[in-house]
């Protein structure tokens, strides 16, 4: 296992045992874009699950690259975060916010305190809704399995919502209802002499089928784990479906789950049931499990992975939706702003910034590292053409933060005016419970939403 953290460089030591063999099974994935990956290695699962439509491109983005520097191999990490293995190799990539060590009075390393990346596990929390704290475990044990397990029952939700899953299934009968095509094979060797029953088959829906029998399977697996099981029933919605399935599921027996895995191997595809898709691959991911860690002589990459970009801005959007900012997604097309006024042949291209207040403040999420006083030549001029399509005349960025709150006026514009902020959220450090991380961050968070509303003020007075 090497363990990392996103956008920073990693010696990898070729003293060191059985590094060599790292080098070279991770060289199989480095560099290669996201989408691409994707596409070759069907075992992984990406967050978010609508990464194509990203407007930050992460589709054509590497999770990782490994470069050479003064003889010495460097992994060099970007936005990306979590779990994946390929060969004898897995890579850990955690948020740089990871906790860090805490010493007592005695300069003695607080374990309890320790290696916990609390950040990253809050912010999956908020956005996803997951009860991931509420069991009753080791927190520095959670692994690629815990992670595929806690996030179960968000995509069982998801996926539920469209309905339950049906298709046509080939079921045999033998009674007096005759209805279907009959089983002369069948027919004579159960019903003769003759006693009014008839061997027959019939192509009908039911819920019944390999991709529920599959959703079957994974719960049952998941109630075997002791310290895991305990996601099933964290909410009344996620007990509710989880009986839907097994009520609908009477042909359920332990013994088929190689088969309905294999048979589960291709890809679900459906016009409407779409949500299926990724609980399909996370059911497959829990199911095979074991297989994967152990699969060494597999070239196929498996593992969990969250773009740190996509994750900051939804958990900003539940700080900043309560406070009147919309969200406009590029995915759903919600939202945003056409860039002609009038285009006279072709479709109208859109412009999506994250945040929007009543068309006049505009903010722009950046979960990579932003100094101080300084704003990348790109990221400027992208909040620039924001200010310009909407006419506004307050724009502004939000970045987490190793230290304090920071909250900067960079400077009046030139042209049409207006004027450009950058906010900083604390991310706590050095704290010992996961509790107390929540408390310290909620403070961090009202600090930064009140900043945010002072912006408002500045608004009204511009006017």
């Amino acid at each position: 296992m090497i363990v990392t953290t996103d956008n920073t460089p990693l010696i990898l030591d070729s003293n060191v045992p059985n590094v060599n063999q790292a080098i070279a099974d991770l060289s199989l994935l480095a560099s290669k874009s996201i989408g691409e990956l994707v596409t070759a290695h069907p075992n992984l699962l990406i967050f978010s699950t609508h990464f194509e439509d990203n407007e930050d491109d992460i589709v054509s983005k590497p999770i990782f690259e490994l470069k050479v520097s003064e003889s010495q191999t460097v992994l060099e990490t970007g936005n990306i975060m979590g779990f994946i293995g390929v060969k004898d190799t897995q890579l850990k990539i955690q948020s740089r916010f990871v906790q860090a060590p805490v010493f007592d009075s005695d300069d003695q390393v607080n374990k309890k305190g320790s290696e916990e990346d609390y950040f990253l596990h809050y912010m999956l929390q908020k956005v996803l809704c997951i009860n991931l704290f509420d069991l009753k475990h080791s927190r520095n044990q959670i692994n690629l399995f815990d992670f595929l397990v806690y996030l179960f029952p968000y995509f069982l939700k998801r996926a539920l919502s469209q309905g339950l899953y049906k298709e046509y299934q080939k079921k045999t009968y033998n009674d007096s209802n005759l209805k279907g095509a009959i089983n002369i094979k069948t027919h004579v060797q159960r019903n003769l002499p003759f006693r009014g029953n008839v061997a027959y088959s019939v192509r009908e829906h039911s819920f019944d089928n390999p991709i529920s029998q599959l959703i079957r399977h994974t719960i049952e697996l998941i109630k075997q784990q002791t310290n895991l099981r305990d996601v099933l029933h964290g909410d009344s919605e996620t007990l509710d479906f989880i009986n839907l399935i097994v009520q609908h599921t009477p042909s359920y027996h332990r013994r088929d789950r190689h088969t309905i895995i294999n048979t589960n191997r291709k890809p679900f595809v459906h016009p409407y049931f779409t949500e299926y898709i990724g609980l399909q691959k996370i059911c497959l991911q829990i199911l095979r499990y074991e297989g994967l860690k152990y699969a060494n002589n597999d070239d196929k990459a498996h593992g969990i992975l969250f773009d740190g970009a996509w994750l900051w801005e939804e958990y900003l959007n539940t700080l900043l939706h309560p406070i009147g900012y919309d969200h406009p997604t590029n995915n759903t097309q919600q939202g945003g702003i056409k860039v002609y006024a009038q285009k006279l042949s072709g479709n109208n291209v859109r412009r999506y910034p994250d945040f929007v207040k009543d068309s006049r403040i505009i903010l722009d999420a950046k979960y990579k590292r932003m100094k101080n006083n300084e704003i990348n030549r790109d990221d400027l001029n992208q909040v620039l053409s924001y200010l310009f399509l909407y006419k506004a005349n307050i724009g502004g960025y939000i970045a987490p933060s190793e230290t304090t709150n920071l909250d900067l006026k960079m400077g009046l514009l030139n042209g049409f005016g207006g004027s450009v902020y950058k906010f900083k959220l604390a991310i706590p450090q050095e704290v010992t419970s996961y509790q107390a991380f929540k408390n310290a961050i909620d403070e961090n968070e009202t600090k930064l939403i009140n900043a945010i509303k002072e912006l408002s003020s500045e608004q009204n007075n511009n006017e």
